[in-house]
């Protein structure tokens, strides 16, 4: 099972993004107008304020996760560390590897004394490891709907949903919607269209 945590994210965004958002034009603007300004799609002001989280997710979802490319990324190193979790996705359950066969290879190499990043090769797509992610607001504001979407990898969605959530306690102004399109989805080939 992913985590999330949220480990800082900037104090007193909304009056940052009021801040920006008065510049343009030399107005004051409230945060009723920061949130006409979002609504109409100028995201560009969102860039100014930041969120950091420690997730731990499997390697698959690591792959998945940097391709976001405006979030910024910190790993645990296949060169230096062991890794010894796996996420099973059918049980939704994370166990041990010396409880998975497909560890043994991977294990096997680390006590015939192979280099950690050498043994790597041979870990699969389930290991678990730990990152700490950092965007701008704009950038997860546009992660979310990729990831929350019902098409996207179930472990990926369940990381999304608790992103979203903790996103949504720290600055509801913003994240407390849903970021759900389903209405308007382009993709052909969504079952979950209405």
């Amino acid at each position: 099972m992913p985590k999330a945590r949220l480990i800082s994210y900037t104090p007193d965004y909304m009056e940052l993004l009021r801040t920006a958002c008065s510049k343009p034009y030399g107005n004051n603007v409230s945060s009723k107008g920061v949130a006409a300004i979002l609504k109409s799609g100028h995201l560009s002001i969102l860039e100014h304020c930041y969120a950091s989280f420690e997730v731990k997710c499997s390697v698959r979802v690591l792959g998945q996760l940097t391709r976001h490319r405006h979030l910024s990324f910190t790993c645990k190193s296949a060169r230096g560390s062991c890794f010894d979790e796996i996420y099973i996705p059918t049980r939704k359950e994370v166990i041990s590897a010396m409880d998975c066969d497909c560890f043994d290879t991977y294990l096997d190499n680390l006590e015939e004394g192979m280099d950690e990043q050498d043994a790597a090769y041979w870990l699969p797509q389930g290991a678990m490891t730990d990152i700490v992610v950092t965007g701008n607001f704009r950038a997860w504001y546009e992660y979310l709907p990729k990831r929350l979407c019902k098409r996207a990898m179930p472990e990926h969605r369940e990381l999304a949903e608790l992103i979203h959530k903790e996103l949504a306690k720290a600055a509801p102004e913003i994240f407390d919607r849903s970021f759900l399109n389903c209405a308007t989805c382009t993709e052909r080939s969504c079952s979950f269209k209405h």
